[in-house]
């Protein structure tokens, strides 16, 4: 009676609560709170609504205490099942779902702006008290909901509510509520529901799949920079995300089966079906945790994939989540809690391999798996990199996996460990931080070939071993009895010992190993059943860190390196840019934990093959994977240096930028002589680069590695640095160490200035020197001076020997005297020191010194008035020594040794009788030969002194002033004077003219106009007079090349004088030295006249330069051409547009020096003169052809495209077209881009109207040539393309449909008239017919042309005929979309032109002109029947064909004319195919 009592009494309760819940459920608080929020920013809260807001929460409050008392009535079992049904605990799960999601989420997903978050966040208010006691109501009844969960009671209903509603609380954002206690509480709220979710998840195994995916569909709910702020802090310091955290518990869940897997097995030793049936438990709980984990990985990879036909909607958020779901489960691999993470990443990782091996899956998709493939691998590198460096300490721990061949101490260290390793996640179970782990981590060892194979294995051996004892016994005493002999029974009997001995043996060591791995189970089992109050030895973070990163080493994902290696490797050779990219981007990533990859010969093979890819951002990635780690490792420099270096002449800038400062990376750390002389040149020929930037760019690489010791303060001490403006040697005051490392930089900057001598890299050098001169820098003078000094250091001890001649680097005599002859124009102070030193290399004894000679002249010429007090002694020994080398030197010697001797003559010695009785000596000796001459008679001197007589009074009037000492010295100008009536000038102008006519050996004629050019650049305006521009017109009229290139010489050398004149340090010089004259002052001065005379005989002789330029027959004569007009171009002498022709020609040359210099040349004119420089773009193209024209020979051997381009210079998987560099400075303004395109295109167009057929009588090639390079052009946009197949239709649909009737028409007259011509008039009517069909034909064929190349356009560039039809000029559809180049293999790289044979061939008879036709009417036929089939086709084409104006023929007209002209040719389509 008492028992139904307390019955009756716990119903009304239970009923009393159940009208609480309903009565809170009744006050509405969910709609208060939505009509708060749908409140307006500026609109206050009225008083009334916070008090019944207030209200509302506070009922609510006591609805789910109400709900909570339920539930734990439930719970302990206090209520049976008729006093608490399932209704009242429906109800109250009902009334704690309501408010988690109709209240609780709402109100921290509140808008931070909004009024009521405001009255809710203000912590002075009664309201936020009362939200925070509406979150203690939650948690409390969050532990009761808890409580429920664990008993069997719960139905399906309920469930899927509380799972809602957990969810709804993990992913709110909770922006009002951010910061101190109210922060914190919001955080055991999510904890709790977390809890909650975990616990379900781990009870209700049939509903884990749609909780997970309910997990996964609402990730992307809470954005991601909301997401960032929900942070799960480590115990080692890091912080993952909260939703990975997540996640993990719910996959690790997964292997926490409902029941304990080691009930029955403990406290005592297993058999093997016991220990069999334990390894089934654990391996289904394994496979659940797989399985999850398996599903997740699927289910975010699906959404991140984009669907066809389907609008995307949160792939890219998918994918972000993803990268960093990935990067948090990678990073937290290793830790003892989160075995799940290795799941996640091992199953990630192959669904990543299966997704790069796909042939169409999404482009983003193996994006993100190559960057996760790389990341993992580099995890893994580093965990394998830290177990080999803790396997070299001592008393290290390094496990094996376990197989029948495992020692007993290896099952005891894995014992050891693994106890370590669960121990600590025991003790962790309590907080529920390690739910699930204890299980993954055993069944994970299973896997790895652990306990299961072991133990089977051990128990089979065991067994065997003793069955092979028995038998053996049984043997070994048949034997013995049935033998006769004493020997054969000793022998037997051993055999049989020798075997027990052995099976006991092996069986001892079964014993012991069974004996270990029963400890190992037994203690498996006793520490899982132990609760953590009642652990002894507490386990430290610490020691359980280093245990799970040991067992991660025998885990799969551990050993998969070497395959995700080969799979990111294999990714190089993808077929999207995108891809390559990636995949050098992610080997990169590896090689940053593991540079030792480099050296496999696959990935060395694969990067090779990327170094040369068509892509530039390929090409740069790989550049930066290979100088990224070079630097690093000097180690990788010997086996990728000449992948590296080669690519400083790639076409992309940005690739050569990053690849000059790998070289010089390389440079600053490389001790190979060699290597480092290498980098010089290729870092000095990007001086020169057609990228401004990259010029500079080099320059400052050279200038900082030359003539820089900033950092290098092991190479420079502190008393040289304070000694720089000493007059002693510097060199000599540097320790050993740094005269060593001083003397490297010497011989790596003389061996790069041996090489050098080649003309483009001489000129180079001489920039970069012009360039540390002008920079006036104390530093870079101080490291010349200390050079310098470190050279006449080694000219003292250096020996000329075959084997020192034959390193680059050697400090021959030669060699250093080249380099001082170098720096003597930049640091002549430095020079003079030591002049002194050189005057014993004068005595010129063989033919083989006068390099050496030529070099010490240079020397002593650039540095003679820098010599600090030269003795007497030296100086009249240096002026005895330069005269004699007058009398027998060679032309190359006097051409220095005169000026030397001028100099030293005019500003040190002042021995000017000397110099005038020498010129004296030899214009004395001209002019009588003259007279001779001039009279008729023979000459006394050979022509051989003669030349030399005429260069020596040329050079000595040249460099010495006659005119300034003629008054002062007037007994030595006696006989001077009476052939000199007016200046010396003149008459020298006179003699030399004299000996510059046509009837003295050819030998003579050239020294004298060599020797006019040294009088021109002394007296300019001498080169005015008509006498002088006859001698040149002359030279240029005649077939000898000697003479135009000693005449071109001349030029030359006057503009590079005139240059040098008139430059701005020489005019800066002049003013700061010379007085005021008022001669200048008023303009009545020779200086003004001569400053014109260069312009005013280049607008002379320009054009002729230019033919000489383009001659045949002779290199020397087209390269001193190009050095004038390059000359000209840079002075401005001239108008530009007369060379713009040229130089489109010149950079088409296979000479690497004129094409480069060219081209910079063109680049400089269209940065000044872009309005106008482009105006005769065509003439240049025209130039182009007919300069190949002339290189190749024949016009079939002319071709549009490079052929002999290096292959380590440029990937040539397509060709290189000869106008590139002209399109690339024309395209970036659309309008004039178009109009070039158009007017290229017309180069092909042939009007019947206009008769321009004497025009295209020998065009074909030409129009070849343009369709090859137009073929070859790197168009970057489709409206590019577009635009040439739309001027290209409009050919073919106007000119090429006239030809098309006019071939027609010509056919049917020749029919009627066959036999009515005869006599002369017929004849010559005929032969007119003939002649215009001829010349007709002959368009046809470029006609022709232009559609092959139309219809290669399309097929590499993948354009549909619709699209083209569908094109206008002024569409904008096409402008920014990307052209991309498709072929098949290299043959399509190129237009095939077998289809136009007379496109490379001539048509020589009539049969192949009617052949021509035949196949032209075809082809026209078949064009537009294509064009028929487009809807749109037929009028575009006639709107072209028409020109679109407005006087065209009306619209109705021209549909009509294009049905018939159609139903006509489909005719002769009939007829052709009979």
């Amino acid at each position: 009676m008492a028992k139904s009592t307390s019955d009756d009494e716990i119903s009304r309760l239970v009923g009393l609560l159940v009208f609480a819940v309903d009565t809170a459920e009744g006050v509405g608080l969910a709609d208060m709170i939505r009509d708060g929020t749908a409140l307006e920013r500026d609109v206050e809260l009225s008083s009334g609504y916070c008090q019944n807001l207030d209200m509302c929460i506070s009922t609510s409050c006591l609805g789910l205490e109400a709900s909570a008392l339920i539930l734990e009535l439930s719970a302990s079992g206090k209520a049976s099942n008729s006093t608490c049904n399932g209704d009242s605990i429906h109800t109250a799960v009902a009334f704690f779902k309501g408010c988690l999601l109709n209240c609780v989420v709402p109100i921290l997903d509140l808008d931070p702006d909004s009024k009521l978050a405001n009255t809710v966040a203000d912590r002075n208010g009664d309201l936020h008290s009362r939200v925070l006691s509406l979150f203690a109501s939650i948690l409390s009844a969050n532990k009761a909901v808890i409580s429920l969960v664990n008993q069997p009671t719960l139905v399906e209903q309920d469930i899927i509510s509380l799972v809602f509603a957990s969810i709804g609380v993990l992913f709110c954002s909770n922006e009002i509520l951010g910061q101190g206690t109210d922060a914190n509480l919001f955080e055991s709220a999510r904890r709790a529901a977390q809890s909650l979710l975990g616990r379900v998840f781990e009870l209700y195994p049939e509903q884990r799949a749609w909780i997970l995916e309910e997990i996964l569909a609402s990730l992307i709910k809470l954005p991601s920079r909301k997401r960032a702020r929900s942070t799960y802090r480590l115990p080692g310091g890091k912080s993952v995300q909260f939703i990975t955290v997540l996640l993990l518990r719910m996959l690790q869940g997964t292997a926490q089966s409902p029941e304990d897997l080691t009930v029955g097995f403990e406290g005592h030793d297993l058999s093997a079906k016991e220990y069999r049936i334990l390894l089934e438990k654990h391996q289904k709980a394994i496979d659940s945790a797989s399985s999850s984990a398996d599903f997740t990985i699927r289910y975010l990879i699906g959404r991140c994939a984009k669907r066809e036909g389907k609008a995307a909607t949160n792939e890219a958020e998918y994918r972000s989540f993803v990268e960093s779901f990935i990067d948090d489960c990678t990073l937290l691999l290793g830790h003892p809690q989160w075995p799940a993470a290795e799941l996640v990443v091992r199953v990630y990782s192959l669904h990543a391999l299966e997704l790069l091996d796909e042939d169409k899956p999404d482009i983003t998709l193996k994006t993100l798996s190559l960057e996760s493939t790389a990341l993992i691998a580099s995890h893994i590198a580093c965990a394998q990199q830290a177990l080999e460096a803790a396997s070299t300490t001592r008393n290290a721990v390094v496990l094996t996996p376990l197989t029948p061949s495992s020692s007993v101490e290896s099952i005891k260290q894995f014992h050891k460990t693994t106890i370590t390793l669960i121990s600590y996640l025991q003790v962790k179970s309590g907080s529920n931080e390690s739910t699930g782990a204890i299980p993954l981590y055993q069944c994970a060892n299973d896997n790895s070939n652990g306990h299961a194979s072991f133990t089977q294995n051990e128990m089979a051996d065991d067994k065997d071993d003793s069955d092979d004892v028995n038998e053996n016994d049984i043997s070994g005493g048949t034997s013995g009895e049935e033998s006769d002999s004493g020997s054969e029974y000793d022998e037997n009997t051993y055999d049989v010992s020798r075997k027990k001995k052995h099976a006991s043996t092996k069986a001892q060591a079964c014993t012991d190993k069974r004996r270990a791995i029963e400890a190992c189970l037994k203690d498996y089992m006793d520490v899982t059943h132990r609760s953590a109050t009642a652990m002894v030895e507490i386990v430290t973070l610490a020691d359980a860190t280093d245990a799970a990163k040991t067992v991660f080493s025998l885990l799969p994902l551990y050993r998969s390196f070497d395959m995700l290696l080969t799979r990111v490797t294999m990714a190089l050779g993808a077929s999207q840019v995108t891809l390559r990219s990636k995949a050098l981007r992610a080997l990169n990533q590896i090689a940053s934990h593991r540079p030792s990859v480099l050296y496999q010969a696959s990935v060395k093979y694969a990067i090779n093959h990327r170094l040369q890819d068509s892509s530039p951002q390929v090409r740069e990635a790989a550049i930066d994977l290979i100088g990224r780690h070079i630097a690093q490792n000097p180690e990788l420099t010997g086996q990728y240096y000449e992948f590296v270096s080669v690519r400083v002449l790639d076409k992309g800038p940005s690739v050569r930028r990053r690849v000059m400062r790998i070289l010089r990376d390389i440079y600053l750390l490389s001790q190979d002589q060699n290597q480092l002389v290498d980098i010089g040149i290729r870092i000095l020929q990007r001086t020169s680069d057609e990228e401004r930037t990259i010029r500079e760019l080099a320059t400052k690489i050279m200038h900082e590695l030359w003539f820089t010791y900033e950092g290098n303060t092991a190479v420079f001490g502190e008393d040289a640095l304070k000694a720089k403006d000493m007059s002693g040697n510097i060199f000599n005051l540097l320790t050993p160490d740094s005269q060593q490392a001083m003397l490297r930089r010497v011989r790596v900057m003389t061996g790069v200035i041996e090489v050098s001598r080649a003309r483009e890299l001489a000129d180079l050098v001489a920039n970069l020197f012009d360039h540390v001169a002008t920079t006036d820098s104390d530093e870079a003078l101080f490291v010349i001076r200390c050079v310098i000094d470190a050279l006449f250091e080694q000219l003292l001890q250096a020996e000329e020997s075959v084997a020192s001649a034959a390193e680059p680097t050697a400090l021959t005599t030669t060699r250093c005297l080249r380099f001082i002859s170098t720096l003597s124009k930049i640091a002549p102070e430095a020079v003079g020191l030591h002049a002194e030193t050189l005057g014993a290399y004068l005595k010129m004894t063989d033919v083989a010194d006068e390099e050496t000679l030529h070099y010490v002249l240079q020397i002593f010429n650039n540095s003679l008035l820098h010599m600090p007090h030269p003795s007497s002694r030296f100086l009249e020994s240096l002026e005895s020594d330069l005269v004699a080398l007058l009398s027998s030197s060679p032309q190359g010697i006097l051409s220095i040794a005169v000026p030397c001797l001028c100099t030293l003559v005019e500003k040190i010695t002042w021995n000017h009788a000397k110099l005038i009785r020498l010129f004296r000596s030899c214009v004395l000796q001209l002019y009588r030969e003259q007279r001779l001459l001039s009279s008729g008679k023979e000459g006394t001197t050979s022509s051989k002194n003669i030349m030399r007589f005429i260069i020596l009074a040329g050079l000595v009037f040249r460099y010495f002033d006659f005119e300034q000492h003629r008054d002062k010295q007037k007994e030595h100008f006696k006989e001077l004077d009476q052939l000199a009536t007016d200046t010396v000038a003149e008459f020298m102008n006179s003699l030399m003219l004299f000996y510059a006519s046509q009837f003295l050996p050819v030998s003579v004629q050239l020294a004298a106009i060599q020797m006019l050019g040294q009088l021109y650049i002394k007296r300019p305006q001498l080169a005015l007079e008509p006498r002088s521009r006859a001698m040149m017109d002359r030279a240029f009229s005649e077939d000898s090349v000697g003479h135009k290139l000693q005449v071109t010489r001349n030029f030359l050398e006057f503009i590079r004088a005139d240059a040098q004149r008139y430059s701005p340090q020489q005019t800066e010089s002049k003013i700061r030295n010379r007085k005021v004259d008022a001669k200048v002052l008023v303009g009545n001065t020779g200086d003004m006249g001569e400053a014109g005379v260069g312009a005013s005989l280049m607008q002379t002789y320009l054009d002729r330069i230019i033919d000489v330029t383009f001659a045949e027959g002779s290199a020397a004569l087209r390269a001193a051409g190009f050095e004038v007009i390059s000359l000209v171009l840079e002075q401005g002498l001239a108008h530009p547009l007369k060379c713009v022709p040229s130089l489109i020609a010149l950079s088409t040359s296979s000479d690497s020096h004129i094409r480069t210099k060219a081209l910079k040349l063109h680049q400089d004119l269209n940065y000044k003169y872009v309005s106008f420089i482009h105006s005769r773009d065509m003439d240049g193209v025209r130039k182009a052809y007919e300069y190949q024209l002339q290189m190749r020979g024949k016009p079939e051997y002319v071709l549009g495209y490079e052929t002999d381009v290096d292959a380590k210079d440029t990937p040539l998987d397509r060709p290189i077209a000869y106008l590139q560099p002209l399109y690339t400075m024309i395209r970036s303004k659309r309008i004039r881009r178009n109009e070039f395109l158009t007017s290229l295109v017309k180069s092909g167009d042939y009007d019947s109207v206009t008769g321009r057929a004497e025009q295209h009588q020998a065009d074909i090639p030409f129009v070849r040539f343009v369709a090859e390079n137009m073929a070859a052009l790197d168009y970057k946009f489709l409206d590019e393309v577009l635009h040439v197949v739309f001027q290209i239709s409009s050919v073919v649909a106007g000119t090429g449909l006239n030809l098309y009737h006019q071939f027609e028409g010509d056919s049917k007259e020749v029919d009627a008239a066959a036999g009515e011509w005869s006599g002369v008039q017929e004849g010559q009517s005929r032969k007119a017919q003939q002649q215009r069909r001829e010349l007709s034909t002959r368009a046809s064929v470029c006609i022709w042309i232009m559609y092959i190349l139309r219809e290669f356009l399309k097929a590499r560039y993948s354009i549909t005929e619709a699209r083209c039809s569908a094109y206008e000029p002024g569409d904008a559809s096409a402008r920014d979309r990307p052209a991309s180049w498709h072929i098949h293999s290299s043959n399509d790289a190129h237009i095939n032109w077998s289809e136009c044979p007379y496109a490379l061939g001539r048509m020589e008879s009539e049969s192949e002109y009617n052949d021509q036709r035949a196949r032209f009417q075809r082809m026209v036929a078949e064009s537009l029947a294509v064009a028929d089939e487009q809807p749109s086709s037929v009028p575009s084409i006639e709107k072209q064909a028409n020109g679109g104006e407005p006087d065209a023929l009306p619209s109705d007209d021209v549909v009509q004319l294009a049905q018939e002209d159609l139903e006509m040719l489909d005719a002769d389509d009939c007829e052709f195919e009979g």
